[in-house]
Order: C-alpha cells, then sequence, then structure tokens
C-alpha cells in the first residue's frame, strides 16, 4: 500500500531527486480532492488514495509515488486548486506516466477542463486510470475521450441539480417563515427547553473529540431583552440622537454583543482574536435588515411579508432606512459629548448666542463649564447638569405634556426616496449629456441646479416624516423622573435642546452666588407642523 503524500512533504528538492530522464521509468501518481473538509481531517481523501492504490495494484501498475490531493476544495468554483495546477505542471515537464483517480468528478467538474486535461495528457503521453470507471481512459481514442467528458458532465449536472435543489429549499424555508441556520441574529432566539450535542474541538482525532449540551433556540420569536434594544437604538435615531451617542449608551451600559451572548469564538485569519463590541455598522445592519420589521428574506430580497412578529413596526423600519441612508449623515468619527451640556450650553457673558460651553477640570479635579472661545463663566458641571434636569422633569411632569409634542404631517416615504433616485439620475444624464456635448455648460448646469432644488425638498419632507419627538414617551408616563432616568444620555440632550435654552452665567468677583443664580433656563416653543 503506497504512502500518502502531503503536498508540504513533496518540496522541490523531493522533485529534482526524483526528477525523469529518458531513460527512466515516469511515476505513477494519484489525485485526490473532496469538496468540503470543515473539520480538515483528511479522511476524504486517504480514503480515496487507498482505493486508487488497490486499483494501481490490481492493474500491476507498480506503488503510487506520488499523491496530488486537493483537500477542501470545490472544483465546481472558479477556486484555484494548487495540487492539480503542479500535477499538471509534472505532467508537461515528462515526469508523470500515470494518473489514478477516484471518480471523474474528483478531477473536474467543469468541460472546458477537461478538454485542456486530455491535450496536456495526449501530448506528454499520460494515460489516465479511474476506480469508478474500474479501468483506463483510453485518452487517445475518441470513445475514450468521450468517455471521460460524459462521466464530468454527469458530475456537473448533479453538482448544478444539487445546487438547485438546495437553493430551493432554503427558498422555502424563507417563504414559510422557517429559519435556515446559520449563526443567530440579534434580536431573535427563546430556549425551546432542549439541547443538542456540539462538538467543541472538531479538528481533534475523533477519539479526543469533546462534546458539549447546547441549548435549541427557536429562531422566529424575539429574544426580548435584545429585541427592546433594538427599539431603543429606533427610537434615539428617530428622535435625533447621534449614532455616537447609541453606541456611548450601549458601551457604558455594558450591553452585549449576540456573539458575546452565545460566547463565540471571533477568528480573522484563522486566528482567535478579541470581540470588539459594537460599532456603527453592526448597529445599521441590524435595523436596516427587514428580519427586524417581521419580512422574510432571499438573497438580499423580500421574499415574503409579515412572516415573523416585528420588532420594529414597518412604516417605522422605513423611516429609519430613510434616515440612515441619507448621505448628509456624518460618518466620520468625532468625540462624543459626556455631559448633558457640552457643546450645547451657552455662555451667558459672551452673549452672543452662539458660544458654547466644554467642560474642563480645575486643578483641584472639579469639573467645570468653561467659555469655549474665552474661557470664562467657569460653572460647576455636575450641579449645572443636575439642576437642569431637576427643571426639565419637573416641566415634562405636568399634565400638559402633549402639549409639547409637534405633530409630524404624514407622507409616503417610498416614492420620497423614489424621487431621490429619479432626481440623481437626471444629474447623471445631465453630465452624461455635456459629456456628450448634446448639453452645453449652461444647460447641464441648470438641469442639476433643478434636480438639486427639488431633493432640498424631498429631504425637508424626510426630515419632517422620520424625525420623531424625543418627548414622546413622556406623553403616557406616569413617572416623568423614572422615564428620564432610562433614557440615553443623547436622548436627554435632545430633550433639553428642543424644550430650553440655557445660558450660564459668570460669578461675579467677590460673590458666590448659587447654582440657580448661574443657570439661566429659557423655554423654547415647540414648532407645530402643519
Amino acid at each position: 500500500m503506497g504512502k500518502l503524500q502531503t503536498a508540504a512533504e513533496q518540496t522541490a528538492t523531493s522533485v529534482s531527486r526524483h526528477a525523469t530522464t529518458p531513460e527512466q521509468p515516469r511515476w505513477v501518481v494519484d489525485y485526490t480532492r473532496k469538496s468540503l473538509d470543515k473539520a480538515k481531517t483528511g479522511d476524504g481523501v486517504s480514503s480515496q488514495h487507498e482505493e486508487n492504490q488497490e486499483l494501481a495494484d490490481e492493474f500491476d501498475l507498480g506503488e503510487i509515488r506520488v499523491t496530488y490531493s486537493d483537500n477542501d476544495v470545490s472544483a465546481y468554483q472558479d477556486v484555484e486548486r494548487p495540487e492539480y495546477l503542479r500535477m499538471l505542471a509534472d505532467m508537461q515537464a515528462g515526469r508523470i506516466g500515470i494518473i489514478i483517480i477516484w471518480h471523474a468528478k474528483r478531477l473536474h467538474r467543469k468541460v472546458e477542463e477537461v478538454t485542456q486535461f486530455i491535450k496536456i495528457a495526449r501530448a506528454s503521453k499520460v494515460r489516465l486510470f479511474s476506480v469508478a470507471r474500474g479501468g483506463e481512459y483510453n485518452l487517445n481514442k475518441p470513445q475514450g475521450r468521450r468517455d471521460l467528458i460524459n462521466d464530468t458532465n454527469e458530475g456537473e449536472y448533479e453538482s448544478g441539480e444539487r445546487g438547485e435543489r438546495v437553493a430551493l429549499a432554503r427558498k422555502r424555508q424563507a417563504r414559510n417563515g422557517d429559519w435556515g441556520g446559520g449563526v443567530r441574529p440579534y434580536g431573535w432566539g427563546v430556549d425551546t427547553g432542549r439541547v443538542r450535542s456540539v462538538c467543541v474541538n472538531p479538528k481533534a482525532p475523533t477519539l479526543e473529540r469533546i462534546y458539549e449540551d447546547r441549548p435549541v433556540l427557536d429562531v422566529t420569536q424575539h429574544n426580548e431583552a435584545e429585541a427592546a434594544e433594538i427599539r431603543r437604538w429606533a427610537d434615539d435615531l428617530l428622535a435625533g440622537v447621534k449614532m455616537a451617542h447609541v453606541l456611548q449608551d450601549l458601551a457604558e451600559r455594558s450591553v452585549p454583543t449576540v456573539a458575546q451572548t452565545d460566547a463565540r469564538t471571533m477568528k480573522r485569519g484563522g486566528k482567535q482574536v478579541k470581540h470588539d463590541g459594537w460599532n456603527s455598522r453592526s448597529i445599521r445592519q441590524i435595523l436596516m435588515h427587514p428580519r427586524t420589521a417581521g419580512h422574510a428574506v432571499y438573497r438580499g430580497a423580500i421574499i415574503k411579508h409579515d412572516a415573523f412578529p416585528a420588532i420594529i413596526p414597518d412604516l417605522k423600519w422605513r423611516a429609519l432606512i430613510t434616515l440612515l441612508e441619507d448621505p448628509r449623515r456624518r460618518t466620520a468619527p468625532s468625540n462624543t459629548p459626556k455631559w448633558l451640556g457640552s457643546l450645547q450650553f451657552l455662555c451667558g457673558q459672551c452673549d452672543d448666542g452662539t458660544t458654547t460651553m466644554s467642560v474642563r477640570y480645575t486643578d483641584k479635579g472639579v469639573a467645570v463649564y468653561r467659555c469655549r472661545t474665552k474661557g470664562h463663566c467657569l460653572t460647576p458641571a455636575v450641579e449645572a447638569d443636575e439642576y437642569v434636569t431637576q427643571a426639565i422633569i419637573e416641566r415634562l411632569s405636568r399634565d400638559d405634556v402633549a402639549d409639547l409634542l409637534p405633530v409630524n404631517s404624514t407622507v409616503d416615504l417610498e416614492e420620497l426616496r423614489d424621487r431621490i433616485t429619479e432626481c440623481q439620475k437626471a444629474k447623471e444624464s445631465a453630465a452624461r449629456l455635456l459629456a456628450r456635448r448634446i448639453f452645453d455648460e449652461e444647460q447641464a448646469a441648470i438641469a442639476s441646479q433643478e434636480a438639486d432644488e427639488e431633493l432640498a425638498e424631498i429631504r425637508k419632507q424626510i426630515d419632517a416624516a422620520t424625525k420623531s419627538s424625543p418627548l414622546a414617551e413622556f406623553a403616557t408616563s406616569d413617572d416623568a423622573a423614572q422615564t428620564w432616568k432610562g433614557l440615553s444620555r443623547g436622548r436627554k440632550r435632545e430633550i433639553i435642546a428642543e424644550l430650553v435654552t440655557v445660558r450660564l452665567l459668570p460669578a461675579g468677583r467677590g460673590h458666590r452666588p448659587t447654582i440657580e443664580q448661574r443657570v439661566m433656563i429659557e423655554p423654547v416653543a415647540v414648532p407645530q407642523a402643519a
């Protein structure tokens, strides 16, 4: 029985040692391949090699000298097979006399590759044997070449048919609202009370593998804690909270990702890495995925509406998509304010309506609001934030809190998004017509300006439709203080900006005024949309 050699063992030195001359016999080799071997055990290609050697013994071909093996490599997809290519090179170099394969579909899955192989084999006088065929493909005879091509065609047809069956099954699962497997999506998964045995070290030898019981989840139902988080993100963003504040809030509350909750091992380049936590891309993907609105997806397209219970209602989900796809949203990283009034409270000494305050620390480590332009009006930050907070809570505890909510207009968001696409196409068309000299520069500028004006008007309507009031929760709240406590800092900042203008005044020489005397709070009129 021939010994199976790996590609690593067959170095350039061994090749040069076994290089043939016209007087020396050429090699008897075999080629093995397995499309999928997640455990990387190599059992499949080893079994093929053993049967190939049995065929060599049966036909008295001699011992297999070299094995070219592509393990866990598909021949149906356009993936490079390094060992197959090395075998072709050795054929052309005159080193190989006989090749043994288990089946034609292990060697090729595409007829184009077969014709090239036949051309090289005939030119190099290489014979081809197959275990499945029970003998030789005589490539010098038309019938032998036809048999190899037909057997390859059969393998290609089987792969295509299997792929179609799998695709059809996936599509049927999506249409029925069934879970097709894979990583659990954030916001979904309820423990069914059942468990399944899972191997935690599948690459280990069979006798050394370890198995543990893991719960079976119903991924068509909400994970209520995670679903509540998704609703919180949606409400914050639609209320005007910046994505940076949403991420900051998640970090401060130590909210785990699905990978952290499920104790999944994160790998990059085959090496285990530390999980980086939440980022804006993850939040966007979760919020914009149709499944969040209860829709089933197949290959990126909605295949069935309302297949699952929605985490976010469809209209709100579409509003989020419009908001998050707005190109005007800032995506560059920036500092996220850690105080309620940073870059928001105004300097009462400058009193120009634009100069804001930032927080700095005194020599004694006390945080104070300081004018960003001239460095005056040093107001204790903790006391100022607490004073403003109490004033806001008092206002939100009144019976007329519902009067503070603006009335949003109702628009067709889908229609507006289609109009945006049309305007963008109109601008592109004007540029093409200018390039082809059908438009002159003035005509192109006019067309582009008209499209920009319409885009600006559309975006005003979208802003009115998608921006919900950060005060909405207080309209139905019985405890304003408790509701305020549960909000993110970003949402609190939006509420302060919507309700009041805060000015911080200087202390004055020789005076120690109270915080009430140093913080001026003026109500802002709430605009009522038509």
